[in-house]
């Protein structure tokens, strides 16, 4: 595409412009909006920045980017100059802290969101650092964050890499608002009012933000709070009692949902109140494809030319996004934290369309490589009830702790999405790299046709499923899947492979490692299911408890936030190695911590020539061990 334009500078006004040059091109002297990210700049519809760009573009707005910039050198932001309305900051697609650093707390060797894979390019918990960035350049400008990092520490939080307690992000940081959740009606609306000449303080009746009342408004703090709402445990019963993160979570839990006539909720801190407004109504299927439609170029910026692949672009680079949400209620994802349990979902027009623009690329070779959400059969499935209907729902989970009456279940709307993507001419191949809920195909009626088509039409030669665990203790903690519903797809997925004959497609697990409530007896359960079930590999997350989720309430506190149940945590980095190397026991170089692993747990029985065995014998001590 790129090898069509006549001028060298034509080809960058596809891309909002990063530079003052980019700007001169096209004959703007000021940008009205400037976005920062932590990732690389890409102009795909994966990354909710460049949707947050393209809407204010076609809002008729001046917008630009700077990425992943040196945030010490004034230089890096004074070259676009001031923002007329105000900055939008992100860390990136994912939050900063989990970019930069490992389960075992080490800097990471590599970045996926970074030209090259190059790691560092990006600060601590980037959202709050380029938002103070902003303001000591620039103190006068209008900062606000958004993102996934922005959603899972807008409030006190627990943080794994301080190991402790941190304030919200407004507390600690000169920002002036936060747009928690997908960002785009917020920020748009704030660039209504702010484009009419008001201020910050103005955009305080904006739903799905979360403002700071300063010091110097506290006396009147009673006066400006919302008439209505909910008073999350202050900052300073928190420090004291951990449990008061447990009602925290609670609370911000049970006014998450737009069905559920959420309040507004307030925390207060020694020198400030954050107020968090309810939530922003999930998109329409309309809007939504009023969003994918937007001029994407698709592509990093020609910036990046030299720079060497971002990984992250070549695994989305020809995917499709079909819809946003989880109604899933797993505790250890922000997903649905972030993007809520309402499915928010494109047509089959709309995803169709984004197919027949992506086959035309001179560069695209045939192979579509997603086409799904966060969880890919979720699409068509929901709640019967209109969204508007705040009064009709009282539920906290569509699945839990059995399925809604007024839940969907069907996937014949995917189904017949799937065979239209793949119809398109040019479409040689379609891959699902979304995994799928397995408890919805066991339940809907249509699920052995469905996984046959997946099966026949959509796998590369594995099929990647995220089990997570399989002792029952610790899929409690997960609330996911139990073993029953694991077992019984497995003997499904075997009696469909050997029906069509495809003897090479195989399952590949999916485990959590180390999740509250595993003890190393409930981590021997995962190589005897593998062993039973003849799986021979398996992919390992060792847990990370994200800012914001159930499960770092239960890392930090010791508490089930559902259930009040007592839960133990492996919070040692031996037992954390102990704990992963029995999930892969076949790899040679973790003989030596399985030994140790069956005898700390007195389950030496596994050690020997049984079929239940997971050594042949004790492994010999080297000078390394």
């Amino acid at each position: 595409m790129q090898g069509n334009t006549q001028n060298p500078a034509d080809r960058e006004f596809r891309h909002p412009p990063m530079s003052a040059r980019e700007m001169e091109w096209r004959g703007w002297d000021q940008l009205d909006v400037i976005l920062i990210t932590g990732d690389a700049f890409i102009d795909h519809p994966s990354f909710e920045i460049a949707i947050i760009g393209r809407i204010l573009e076609a809002m008729g707005l001046h917008v630009g980017y700077i990425a992943q910039p040196d945030w010490r050198v004034a230089a890096e932001l004074t070259n676009l100059g001031p923002p007329r309305l105000f900055y939008v900051v992100s860390g990136g697609k994912s939050d900063s802290m989990i970019a930069n650093y490992s389960p075992t707390r080490r800097p990471r060797k590599i970045d996926f969101f970074s030209p090259g894979r190059l790691p560092g390019l990006r600060p601590d918990r980037a959202a709050a650092a380029y938002a103070g960035w902003c303001k000591s350049v620039y103190p006068d400008s209008i900062v606000i964050i958004t993102g996934v990092e922005a959603t899972g520490r807008k409030l006190a939080h627990f943080d794994y890499w301080d190991d402790g307690l941190r304030r919200g992000l407004l507390a600690d940081c000169p920002a002036d608002l936060v747009a928690y959740g997908p960002g785009e009606r917020a920020v748009s609306q704030i660039a209504q009012i702010a484009a009419r000449g008001g201020s910050a303080r103005d955009c305080r009746g904006i739903r799905g933000i979360v403002y700071r009342l300063a010091r110097e408004e506290l006396p009147e703090a009673e006066r400006l709070l919302p008439p209505d709402f909910a008073e999350l445990p202050s900052y300073a019963t928190l420090q004291l009692a951990k449990p008061a993160l447990v009602d925290a979570f609670r609370l911000e839990y049970a006014n998450a949902d737009y069905h559920r006539n959420p309040r507004a909720l307030v925390q207060r801190y020694d020198d400030c109140i954050l107020v968090q407004t309810p939530p922003q109504r999930p998109l329409t299927t309309l809007e939504m494809d009023r969003i994918y439609a937007l001029p994407y170029s698709r592509t990093p910026h020609p910036r990046y030319r030299e720079a060497g692949p971002i990984p992250s672009f070549e695994t989305v680079k020809f995917a499709l996004t079909t819809h946003r949400g989880c109604f899933g209620d797993c505790t250890f994802c922000n997903m649905r934290q972030h993007e809520g349990r309402h499915i928010s979902q494109r047509s089959r027009e709309s995803v169709i369309k984004e197919a027949l623009l992506v086959s035309g690329f001179k560069y695209f070779r045939g192979w579509i490589s997603n086409i799904g959400g966060p969880a890919g059969n979720t699409y068509g499935c929901g709640c019967r009830l209109n969204v508007d209907d705040k009064t009709g729902c009282d539920r906290e989970s569509c699945l839990l702790p059995a399925p809604c009456p007024n839940f969907r279940l069907d996937c014949s709307e995917y189904l017949d999405l799937l065979r239209g993507v793949r119809g398109v001419d040019g479409v040689e191949r379609c891959y699902l790299a979304s995994h799928l809920r397995i408890d919805l195909i066991e339940r809907d009626p249509l699920g052995d046709m469905f996984l046959e088509e997946i099966v026949r039409y959509f796998l590369s030669g594995h099929l990647k499923i995220p089990f997570d665990h399989v002792a029952a203790e610790v899929n409690r903690r997960l609330r996911t899947y139990d073993r029953p519903c694991i077992e019984s797809f497995i003997d499904r997925f075997e009696r469909i492979r050997q029906q069509l004959g495809l003897n090479d497609v195989t399952i590949t697990p999916y485990f959590i490692s180390g999740h509250p409530g595993s003890r190393i007896e409930d981590a021997i359960e995962i190589p005897l299911f593998m062993k039973k079930r003849q799986l021979n590999v398996c992919q390992i997350q060792d847990f990370v408890p994200l800012p914001g989720t159930a499960s770092a309430v239960m890392y930090y506190t010791g508490i089930d936030p559902f259930t009040g149940d007592e839960v133990y945590r492996a919070i040692s980095f031996p037992e954390r190695k102990l704990q992963r190397s029995l999930f892969q026991f076949y790899k040679p170089q973790n003989e030596r911590p399985v030994y140790e692993a069956l005898k700390e747990a007195n389950r030496l029985d596994l050690v020997g020539d049984g079929p239940d065995c997971l050594l042949a014998a004790e492994p010999e001590w080297t000078e390394f061990d």
